[in-house]
């Protein structure tokens, strides 16, 4: 696509959203990512069929009304349905009557079966065998071939859980795992990292196309990707997801935000807890430190309402959220090392040591308009505003507070969407915009870092990020219902994603002494020192396309199939434009070829890195009613599930080359070290004026050189399930699936420089000096090589809560299995990935129990609790024993099972108790008061551990992940409680 097209399409897409959508597309459709369907029979009391029946479903709050009429056999189809509690009014030819209520969930495909002649109250449950319940606590559809739970407002609202992020909620999914440490709340499916789950909102893709993948603004954020006072409902797609959805190898989460109805609501909320309500961490008491500050407020208000009766609604919310946290500053090292660093550097540690503040600061903002003018259509504008300040970077270890940094985050979404309803289609249109920027700056630019191993880091922080990410996209989706037995859907995306990077790594110069007497080196100067040499910001445009079509096709009235296929398209996923210099195409083609390398594959003309048109990803699934009373199903499928490599992952071969990183070796003697060539140490290279005086007149300081393979593809992971689903008895559900996940295509680096042709250890002195002679210090290569296998069964037993019933229970169960080869960004142990062998992936968990539960006690209170318990999540461990022999070993290890009698490693028993009080002359207002206990019985969860082992030292260095000394941070805080109130009218 051109640049004139990129530029015609960014301002199509601001006319469209800032005029209310001039651009829609005539082609009508209805997107489940956002929406839902409902489909029936209509019988009389005899079972026969009943046609020409009128089914008309009314939103209860804003008065939309949906009508169709029942075929030949009886049977009827609703799409396009928002996510609402409903009246369904169905209407026989004879004037008979059947009304009930129900609620329809995001992205359900929903059955409710209608007996005319029945007397059906409008009660909570109006058809026991139907897939709508409401305030259902875990919605869930019976005949449905894809593996989703669906998490109601209920949830959200009434359980338990530590800082108002939804996602945490995505737990309640079998093989979902959410990560709550302190700087990281994204979340993980399968054998993948959080680089290969998607989530929207409202349709909108939060894809971080950055640098770590995953949800923009969470791999570096104590945050929340969204206000949860504003989210509605979500769903959360473990596996076998339809053509519909894209940019995901693992879990994807579809969330619907709130919209104002007919009467005016709103809430005005806040939860606090401090240090005084904290227990002091096992960490603190091991290392004979006092309990840490600590105090965290969230607060908040929302409202919503009509602007005009029955057509047009608003809805606006606000979140705060204020942490105070403390790190603390731990100097590291034997007494020996800790008394060298004080008598050399000239500083006592008592200047750096000691607990110090984290401050957080994070605002949300939420805006929407909803327009229904008439039965047919719905419009909906909304705004969402995100920012956050976090003083991250220091402390859990030897970094002083001087080296942190303010990690600054703000995304920003926009939102057109045109919905229009006829009588067997549905149109949905979309248009949005994504501005994404993570923003990272030293508290203390001016200062270079000082990094004594392993004793202490100070200085300043030695980089500083800009990173911005622009998405302009379009997307329409069409479903169609006018055959008989047939659902069709077809849609397009087209999405403009523009990146800037303006990274300056090592800023000020990184000087790292080392304490190896052994090696000729202590702490009287630096072994060596890495710098910056540019500052070139580095842009870049990339339009991705995607198509796909499907069809739920009703075989028999037992038996389902889910045909899909989708197609996804970069224009410059791989920099593709990029020129290789002259100087660097030498030094690659220095590398002799071996099975994994080609210096030809690695560079680059401008025109032979063609954009990848294989991604062509079939998807089928099916569920067959066994009893034909949908109380046992059986269901599965299998697909393939292509992601995109981050940019973050391709751009170093240009940003290395224009913002270079110079690493300089110094020793006493000038002689080379470890392969490497050094110079004797001069003081006056302690500077930056310095290093690049030495950088001008010498070979040190030169850059590495990052090189792409032209033909590297995008990760894909093939998914297969098959599965059966019980309902066991009135309100109970059972589901066993069993789940494989291959995937391939991860991508990573490898040394350029091995011994033997590239199959020895690392590196060739002799070649690293022909390649310093070409103006670079190593050479690294791209790898398409990084593969993952997990195998799993799924268990869930669900029952719903409601008013009625006044309790609701959720189990989750996931027995599982994950593996990989290879590192991750950097895979520099093996040869290539597959000499690592496969091996238990890093947070590879066998056993993951998750239990919640809410029930409504007297006097107004209500209980409820989360619970987790699991087996501990492996660790990699790298085995040094032999590496001298027959290299290193890489492997996994676990963590004791140290809770509940040594059943799991891993338990966090979290419970809330809540008062509701009525007031208002109508009792409709209403009080909630709430104290959480998170950690209830403070176990430890340890995580962090020493991964390093060699038997061969004197004394050897044993791996004892049983002992908790090798442990150096937990998974969760210790035992504490909060409060929460909140005001709802």
């Amino acid at each position: 696509m051109t640049n004139l097209m990129r530029a015609s399409l960014r301002a199509a897409l601001a006319t469209t959203i800032l005029s209310g959508g001039a651009l829609a597309l005539a082609t009508p459709a209805a997107a489940q990512t956002t929406t839902a369907a409902v489909s029936g029979r209509v019988t009389d009391a005899n079972g026969a069929g009943v046609s020409g029946a009128t089914v008309v479903v009314v939103n209860t709050g804003t008065n939309q009304t949906f009508r169709t009429t029942s075929d030949a056999n009886g049977n009827y189809q609703l799409n396009g349905l928002r996510p609402s509690a409903y009246k369904v009014t169905v209407t026989g030819t004879d004037g008979t009557v059947n009304e009930q209520y129900v609620t329809v969930a995001i992205g359900q495909s929903a059955s409710l079966d209608v007996v005319l002649g029945a007397t059906t109250a409008p009660s909570e449950t109006a058809n026991p065998s139907a897939d709508i319940v409401i305030n259902g606590s875990r919605l869930s559809e019976t005949r449905t071939s894809e593996v989703a739970t669906n998490i109601s407002r209920k949830q959200i609202e009434s359980l338990p859980q530590t800082d108002r992020n939804f996602l945490s909620f995505a737990a309640l999914a079998p093989g979902v795992r959410y990560n709550d440490s302190e700087t990281d709340k994204g979340i993980q499916s399968g054998a993948s990292t959080a680089s290969q789950v998607n989530v929207f909102i409202d349709g909108v893709s939060l894809k971080n196309k950055l640098r770590e993948g995953g949800i923009a603004g969470q791999q570096n954020s104590r945050g929340n990707p969204f206000g949860q006072s504003a989210v509605q409902e979500f769903r959360v797609l473990t596996q076998n997801y339809k053509a519909e959805y894209e940019q995901a190898g693992a879990a994807i989460i579809t969330a619907i935000t709130k919209s104002g109805t007919n009467d005016f609501s709103g809430e005005i909320f806040g939860q606090y807890t401090n240090r005084s309500l904290s227990e002091t961490s096992y960490i603190d008491k091991r290392n004979n430190l006092a309990k840490p500050p600590f105090t965290r407020k969230q607060y908040g208000a929302s409202l919503g309402g009509p602007i005009i009766k029955d057509k047009l609604f608003f809805f606006v919310d606000y979140e705060g959220n204020d942490q105070d946290r403390s790190k603390n500053v731990i100097p590291g090292g034997t007494p020996t090392s800790r008394a060298d660093f004080e008598r050399l550097s000239g500083h006592k540690l008592s200047e750096f040591e000691g607990s110090f503040v984290s401050p957080f600061r994070g605002d949300f903002y939420f805006g929407k308009l909803t327009f229904t003018p008439d039965s047919h259509q719905v419009f909906d504008l909304s705004y969402s505003k995100r920012t956050e300040t976090d003083i991250q970077g220091f402390g859990d270890g030897n970094t002083a507070y001087s080296a942190a940094e303010n990690k600054r985050n703000s995304v920003d979404t926009y939102l057109f969407k045109w919905t229009y309803t006829g009588d067997s289609f549905v149109n949905e249109f979309s248009a949005s915009h994504l501005k994404y920027q993570f923003n990272p700056v030293s508290l203390n630019p001016n200062l270079a870092t000082f990094e004594y191993v392993p004793v202490i880091v100070f200085g300043g922080k030695d980089s500083t990020r800009d990173e911005i990410q622009r998405d302009y996209t379009i997307r329409d989706d069409f479903t169609y219902s006018g055959i008989d037995h047939h659902v069709f859907k077809v849609g397009a995306r087209v999405d403009v994603t523009d990146i800037a990077f303006a990274d300056t790594n090592f800023a000020q110069p990184h000087f790292v002494f080392d304490n190896d007497n052994n090696a000729g080196l202590d702490y009287s100067f630096p072994s060596r020192a890495l710098l910056g040499l540019g500052n070139a910001r580095i842009t870049a445009s990339d339009t991705q396309i995607g198509l796909y079509a499907q069809d739920d096709w009703d075989v028999t009235d037992r038996l389902q199939f889910n045909l899909g296929v989708r197609w996804d398209y970069e224009t410059n996923g791989f920099n593709n434009e990029y020129v290789t210099p002259s100087a660097a195409a030498a030094a690659l083609r220095l590398i002799p070829s071996n099975a994994y390398f080609n210096a030809e594959n690695y560079i680059s003309t401008g025109n032979n890195r063609k954009p990848f048109a294989g991604a062509i990803a079939p998807r089928f699934g099916f569920s067959y009613d066994v009893t034909g009373n949908r109380s046992t199903v059986i269901f599965g499928g299998f697909g393939r599930y292509y992601d995109r490599n981050n940019f973050n992952n391709t751009v170093d071969e240009i940003s290395r080359r224009l913002n270079p990183t110079g690493t300089f070796f110094f020793s006493r003697d000038g002689l080379p070290r470890q392969g490497q060539s050094t110079v004797i140490w001069n003081p006056s290279y302690l500077t930056r004026d310095g290093l690049l005086a030495l950088a001008a007149s010498s070979n040190q300081g030169l850059p590495q050189l990052f090189a792409v393979k032209n033909d590297a593809k995008p990760p894909v992971n093939d998914q297969f399930s098959l599965g059966i689903r019980q309902r066991l008895g009135h309100g109970w559900e059972a589901s066993l699936t069993a789940s494989y996940i291959r995937g391939r295509n991860g991508y990573t680096n490898l040394w350029g420089t091995r011994k033997n042709n590239g199959t020895g250890d690392c590196c060739d002195s002799a070649l690293l000096a022909k390649i310093a002679a070409l103006g670079y210090s190593q050479v690294l290569i791209g790898y398409d090589g990084l593969d993952t296998r997990y195998k799993a069964l799924y268990f869930t037993l669900d029952k719903n809560y409601s008013k009625a019933s006044g309790w609701g229970f959720n189990l989750a169960y996931t027995f599982s299995k994950g593996e990989q080869n290879g590192g991750d960004l950097f895979s520099l142990d093996g040869v290539t990935p597959d000499a690592y062998g496969w091996r238990p992936r890093a947070g590879d968990e066998r056993h993951r129990l998750v239990l919640s539960g809410i029930v409504d006690l007297p006097w107004g209170f209500q209980f409820s609790t989360l619970s987790t318990f699991g087996s501990g999540q492996a660790y990699q461990v790298f085995d040094a024993t032999n590496q001298n022999t027959t290299g290193a070993r890489l492997t996994a290890a676990y963590p004791e099972k140290n809770c509940i009698k040594g059943l799991f490693a891993f338990c966090e028993v979290n419970l809330t108790l809540e008062k509701h009080v009525r007031i208002g002359i109508f009792g409709k207002d209403q009080i909630a008061l709430a104290v959480d206990v998170l950690n209830a019985f403070n176990n430890k969860n340890f995580s962090g551990f020493d991964g390093f082992m060699n038997l061969n030292q004197t004394p050897p260095d044993l791996l004892d992940p049983a002992n908790a000394r090798y442990a150096n941070t937990t998974l969760t805080l210790p035992r504490r409680i909060q409060f929460r109130a909140s005001y709802k009218f």
